[in-house]
């Protein structure tokens, strides 16, 4: 059985290859809009899997009208909220089997059976639902666990704290599944799909080494002694 990250690492790299082609389809697009020839060797780079085109990165690739234009054509949209939908995938898949490793650790002295059928009746609906159980069974309060990340001017994904960031994805995601279209974020440019899969795939590299540390060795690294700092700060006793 694959352990949380490394199923994490299986979907994220399925992630990699929608954001491969949009790379390609983005490619093509803005080169048509700037009356230009796409850029085969960026391209021919791209499916080799060697890198990713600076219109995922960097604001200043575009001009102002081209992203008024980009938001306005919706070039990208569809393909990027599904980008966003499969971070989100990958993301609440990690939250979910990690729970589980760190459960079926503080009770491993129990009956194997006994634990796994416990587990059944441990359901997740929400980001409310991770927040509550991870902080009730194994005392992490998920938003005073603080990463730090960039974006780049130009991009929607503008969040305040880790925990609006994964509110945000969340919010995005259950728009897409059940609205057809994300309400509040607006996917526009390759770079507000690009920033939240980044920031998903930093702040789950930094949760698994940061946790596993405190709940398999007891040790406390430096970030969580201020996960814990915060979480005292807003009243929440861990």
């Amino acid at each position: 059985m694959n352990s949380a990250i490394e199923k994490f690492h299986e979907l994220e790299q399925g992630v990699l290859g929608i954001v491969r082609a949009s790379d390609v389809y983005a490619l093509h697009i803005m080169a048509k809009i700037r009356n230009t020839e796409p850029d085969m060797a960026g391209i021919s780079s791209i499916l080799s899997g060697t890198k990713i085109s600076g219109l995922n990165l960097a604001g200043n690739i575009y001009t102002k009208s081209e992203l008024a234009l980009l938001e306005k054509e919706g070039h990208f949209t569809n393909i990027g909220q599904q980008i966003i939908v499969a971070t989100h995938t990958a993301l609440e898949s990690y939250l979910i089997l990690k729970f589980r490793e760190y459960y079926r650790c503080l009770v491993s002295s129990s009956d194997v059976t006994l634990i796994e059928e416990s587990l059944k009746h441990i359901s997740f609906r929400s980001l409310e639902d991770f927040k509550k159980l991870y902080k009730k069974f194994f005392k992490i309060h998920i938003p005073s666990f603080e990463i730090d990340y960039h974006s780049s001017d130009g991009c929607n994904f503008q969040p305040k704290n880790s925990w609006e960031a994964l509110e945000l994805i969340y919010k995005a995601r259950n728009d897409i599944v059940h609205k057809g279209g994300s309400v509040e974020y607006k996917v526009a440019s390759l770079m507000d799909s690009w920033y939240p899969f980044e920031f998903v795939r930093n702040w789950v590299a930094s949760f698994d080494v940061n946790f596993d540390s405190y709940i398999y060795h007891n040790k406390e690294t430096k970030l969580i002694r201020e996960h814990k700092e915060r979480a005292n700060r807003c009243g929440v006793a861990i």
